[in-house]
């Protein structure tokens, strides 16, 4: 048998988010393959590109799914059939990864705020329901986005919700396909970034995100 691949799609559009990235991959056993489609023009994925990878993970970016972006609309293209089921591989994404998968799936996008203020810190989220952490699960996360699911599209159920965040993470019924408005990936780095204190991203919360990451990558790697 081959060595398990994982592929990371890292869609920012300011930095990239190497510290996160590393945290994505954790102890996977395999390969990685990563993509930065917005850093690195014609990094990919294109639409008809194959899928060479046993789980895919998409990353935060400050860009909106709805903004008309070339290698956005590539990246769409490309991960409808994962989200739908049609590639059969195991998605997990994360901030506008999650958005992004929610939108594909037909779920509506919009502004946390009326005045499109960015929600940045660390928050608490109560995880129940799903299949990558079964249980009831009080998490210690890092929360940065504008835009939020505003309803789980059919086919999916909701798996974490927090105030004000309907939709903090989200699961289809049957297939692998899990998004997570929180950044379990998140540490110091990506704090300092956002301008909020590092020292507030503590053990607690790298242990739940740890927990999380962990999690999905033995689902890939039970799928193979």
């Amino acid at each position: 048998m081959t060595a398990p691949r994982l592929m990371v799609v890292d869609p920012s559009v300011v930095s990239a988010e190497d510290e996160g990235v590393a945290r994505v991959v954790g102890d996977w056993p395999g390969t990685t393959t990563l993509l930065r489609p917005a850093l690195v023009p014609g990094d990919g994925p294109r639409p008809r590109d194959p899928v060479a990878a046993d789980g895919v993970v998409v990353l935060g970016s400050a860009a909106s799914v709805h903004d008309p972006l070339p290698w956005l609309s590539d990246l769409a293209a490309w991960l409808e059939p994962l989200v739908t089921g049609a590639a059969g591989v195991p998605v997990l994404g994360i901030c506008f990864g999650h958005q992004l998968v929610a939108h594909l799936a037909g779920a509506e996008v919009a502004y946390l705020h009326p005045d499109r203020r960015r929600l940045v810190g660390v928050v608490e989220t109560v995880l129940e329901g799903g299949r990558l952490l079964p249980g009831r699960h009080t998490l210690r996360v890092v929360a940065s986005h504008r835009e939020v699911v505003v309803a789980a599209p059919a086919g999916f159920r909701v798996t974490a919700r927090r105030p004000g965040v309907p939709v903090d993470g989200l699961e289809h019924e049957s297939l692998p396909v899990f998004g997570v408005q929180f950044h379990p990936e998140a540490r110091g780095e990506f704090a300092a970034r956002r301008g909020f204190d590092p020292a507030g991203v503590d053990d607690r919360v790298a242990a739940d995100g740890d927990r999380l990451l962990a999690a999905f990558r033995r689902v890939v790697l039970e799928g193979r």
